[in-house]
Protein backbone atom coordinates (compact mmCIF):
# COMPACT_ATOMS: atom_id res chain seq x y z
CA UNK A 1 0.00 0.00 0.00
CA UNK A 2 2.65 1.87 0.90
CA UNK A 3 4.56 2.10 -2.51
CA UNK A 4 1.36 2.97 -4.98
CA UNK A 5 1.04 5.65 -2.15
CA UNK A 6 4.43 7.06 -2.89
CA UNK A 7 3.53 6.25 -6.47
CA UNK A 8 0.85 8.42 -6.44
CA UNK A 9 2.74 11.33 -5.03
CA UNK A 10 5.45 11.09 -7.64
CA UNK A 11 2.99 11.17 -10.69
CA UNK A 12 1.16 14.44 -8.98
CA UNK A 13 4.50 15.73 -8.75
CA UNK A 14 5.23 15.26 -12.09
CA UNK A 15 1.86 16.40 -13.50
CA UNK A 16 1.83 19.62 -12.00
CA UNK A 17 5.73 21.78 -12.44
CA UNK A 18 6.26 22.90 -9.03
CA UNK A 19 6.50 26.70 -9.63
CA UNK A 20 9.93 28.18 -7.62
CA UNK A 21 10.04 31.43 -6.56
CA UNK A 22 11.87 34.17 -7.99
CA UNK A 23 14.88 34.71 -6.46
CA UNK A 24 15.46 37.94 -4.57
CA UNK A 25 18.19 40.16 -5.85
CA UNK A 26 21.72 40.39 -4.01
CA UNK A 27 21.59 44.06 -4.87
CA UNK A 28 19.18 46.91 -4.53
CA UNK A 29 17.64 47.54 -7.36
CA UNK A 30 16.39 50.99 -7.81
CA UNK A 31 14.69 52.01 -11.13
CA UNK A 32 13.97 48.50 -12.80
CA UNK A 33 12.98 49.74 -16.00
CA UNK A 34 15.65 51.84 -16.51
CA UNK A 35 18.06 49.25 -15.57
CA UNK A 36 16.67 47.05 -18.04
CA UNK A 37 16.91 49.19 -20.63
CA UNK A 38 21.09 49.75 -20.06
CA UNK A 39 23.35 48.36 -23.04
CA UNK A 40 26.43 49.66 -22.90
CA UNK A 41 28.55 50.66 -19.40
CA UNK A 42 32.35 52.15 -18.44
CA UNK A 43 33.65 52.30 -15.59
CA UNK A 44 34.22 54.85 -13.20
CA UNK A 45 37.50 55.40 -11.56
CA UNK A 46 38.02 59.15 -10.79
CA UNK A 47 37.82 58.80 -7.30
CA UNK A 48 39.85 55.66 -6.38
CA UNK A 49 43.33 56.13 -4.87
CA UNK A 50 46.35 55.08 -7.42
CA UNK A 51 46.64 51.52 -6.13
CA UNK A 52 42.85 51.02 -6.10
CA UNK A 53 42.67 51.85 -9.91
CA UNK A 54 45.46 49.61 -10.79
CA UNK A 55 43.88 47.13 -9.10
CA UNK A 56 40.53 47.66 -11.08
CA UNK A 57 42.67 48.18 -14.22
CA UNK A 58 44.25 44.40 -13.74
CA UNK A 59 40.77 43.29 -12.90
CA UNK A 60 39.25 44.55 -15.93
CA UNK A 61 42.29 43.36 -18.06
CA UNK A 62 41.80 39.63 -16.65
CA UNK A 63 37.99 39.31 -16.55
CA UNK A 64 37.28 40.91 -19.92
CA UNK A 65 39.09 37.65 -21.65
CA UNK A 66 36.81 34.75 -23.12
CA UNK A 67 34.95 32.86 -20.75
CA UNK A 68 35.34 35.53 -17.86
CA UNK A 69 33.37 37.13 -15.52
CA UNK A 70 32.68 40.06 -17.73
CA UNK A 71 31.95 38.35 -20.86
CA UNK A 72 29.07 37.34 -18.54
CA UNK A 73 27.83 40.87 -18.48
CA UNK A 74 24.75 41.10 -20.36
CA UNK A 75 26.08 44.66 -21.44
CA UNK A 76 28.95 45.85 -23.26
CA UNK A 77 31.53 47.45 -21.68
CA UNK A 78 32.83 50.43 -23.32
CA UNK A 79 36.49 52.35 -22.56
CA UNK A 80 36.13 55.87 -20.95
CA UNK A 81 33.04 56.82 -19.64
CA UNK A 82 33.37 60.62 -21.00
CA UNK A 83 34.16 59.50 -24.82
CA UNK A 84 31.72 56.48 -25.46
CA UNK A 85 28.57 57.74 -24.24
CA UNK A 86 27.71 54.39 -22.56
CA UNK A 87 24.12 54.26 -20.93
CA UNK A 88 25.40 53.10 -17.26
CA UNK A 89 28.06 54.35 -15.25
CA UNK A 90 29.27 52.03 -12.80
CA UNK A 91 31.36 53.33 -10.23
CA UNK A 92 33.65 50.67 -7.47
CA UNK A 93 34.00 52.11 -4.04
CA UNK A 94 36.77 50.56 -1.47
CA UNK A 95 35.15 51.59 2.16
CA UNK A 96 37.41 50.49 5.63
CA UNK A 97 35.48 48.81 7.86
CA UNK A 98 35.50 48.56 11.96
CA UNK A 99 36.20 45.22 13.51
CA UNK A 100 33.86 44.75 16.72
CA UNK A 101 34.53 42.31 19.23
CA UNK A 102 31.70 40.05 19.51
CA UNK A 103 29.98 40.27 23.29
CA UNK A 104 32.05 43.35 24.08
CA UNK A 105 30.19 45.64 21.69
CA UNK A 106 34.18 47.54 21.56
CA UNK A 107 36.00 48.29 17.66
CA UNK A 108 39.02 46.11 17.98
CA UNK A 109 41.90 49.06 17.45
CA UNK A 110 41.42 52.48 16.79
CA UNK A 111 38.85 53.94 14.13
CA UNK A 112 39.81 53.79 10.83
CA UNK A 113 39.62 56.95 8.73
CA UNK A 114 38.17 57.37 5.30
CA UNK A 115 41.65 57.76 4.14
CA UNK A 116 42.61 54.18 6.11
CA UNK A 117 41.06 52.26 2.98
CA UNK A 118 45.02 51.22 1.89
CA UNK A 119 45.88 49.98 5.18
CA UNK A 120 46.32 46.35 4.69
CA UNK A 121 45.04 45.51 8.31
CA UNK A 122 42.02 47.22 7.72
CA UNK A 123 39.23 45.13 6.96
CA UNK A 124 36.85 46.51 3.74
CA UNK A 125 34.01 45.78 1.12
CA UNK A 126 33.18 46.56 -2.13
CA UNK A 127 30.73 49.07 -3.16
CA UNK A 128 29.43 49.22 -6.82
CA UNK A 129 26.88 51.60 -7.85
CA UNK A 130 25.42 51.90 -11.27
CA UNK A 131 24.39 55.27 -12.38
CA UNK A 132 22.46 56.49 -15.68
CA UNK A 133 24.53 59.64 -17.73
CA UNK A 134 22.39 61.71 -15.79
CA UNK A 135 23.70 60.09 -11.99
CA UNK A 136 20.77 58.83 -11.28
CA UNK A 137 21.56 55.73 -9.30
CA UNK A 138 20.11 52.71 -10.63
CA UNK A 139 21.73 49.89 -8.92
CA UNK A 140 23.75 49.51 -5.71
CA UNK A 141 25.64 46.12 -4.29
CA UNK A 142 28.39 45.45 -1.67
CA UNK A 143 30.40 42.66 -1.43
CA UNK A 144 33.20 41.29 0.84
CA UNK A 145 35.93 38.90 0.18
CA UNK A 146 34.94 34.83 0.39
CA UNK A 147 38.24 34.09 0.89
CA UNK A 148 38.07 33.47 4.09
CA UNK A 149 39.70 30.74 5.79
CA UNK A 150 37.61 29.30 8.69
CA UNK A 151 39.95 26.26 10.56
CA UNK A 152 36.95 25.38 13.10
CA UNK A 153 33.17 26.02 13.75
CA UNK A 154 34.06 27.87 17.24
CA UNK A 155 36.70 30.46 15.20
CA UNK A 156 35.29 33.35 13.86
CA UNK A 157 36.36 34.11 10.42
CA UNK A 158 38.72 36.65 10.05
CA UNK A 159 37.40 39.99 8.61
CA UNK A 160 38.07 40.84 4.89
CA UNK A 161 41.66 42.81 5.01
CA UNK A 162 42.67 44.98 2.43
CA UNK A 163 45.43 43.33 0.61
CA UNK A 164 45.53 43.67 -3.29
CA UNK A 165 44.21 40.19 -3.90
CA UNK A 166 41.04 40.28 -0.98
CA UNK A 167 40.03 43.69 -2.58
CA UNK A 168 40.37 41.66 -5.76
CA UNK A 169 38.02 39.50 -4.78
CA UNK A 170 35.57 41.65 -2.81
CA UNK A 171 35.35 43.42 -6.10
CA UNK A 172 34.92 40.23 -8.21
CA UNK A 173 31.88 38.99 -6.27
CA UNK A 174 30.59 42.77 -6.45
CA UNK A 175 30.14 42.05 -9.90
CA UNK A 176 29.27 38.54 -9.73
CA UNK A 177 26.41 39.95 -7.38
CA UNK A 178 25.20 42.86 -10.56
CA UNK A 179 25.46 39.89 -13.38
CA UNK A 180 23.08 37.32 -11.34
CA UNK A 181 20.56 40.08 -10.55
CA UNK A 182 20.83 41.43 -14.35
CA UNK A 183 20.45 38.20 -15.92
CA UNK A 184 17.97 37.43 -13.16
CA UNK A 185 15.52 40.42 -14.36
CA UNK A 186 16.15 39.85 -18.11
CA UNK A 187 15.08 36.07 -17.02
CA UNK A 188 11.90 37.58 -15.10
CA UNK A 189 10.78 40.03 -17.70
CA UNK A 190 10.76 37.32 -20.40
CA UNK A 191 8.32 35.13 -19.05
Amino acid sequence: MLNKGTLAVCMFLIAFPITAREKKPTGEILDRAALTEVQSYCIEEGGLSDSDRYLVDGFLKAERKPKHLLTKMPWKLVEGCGTGSPDAIAAVEFVPLNRIAIGAGEPIGPPLSGTDSRDPEAPIKVVLTVTDSSQKLLYRTQAMTLDQDVTSASELPPPSRGTPAERQDALYHAFWNLIEDLLAMRGSTAK
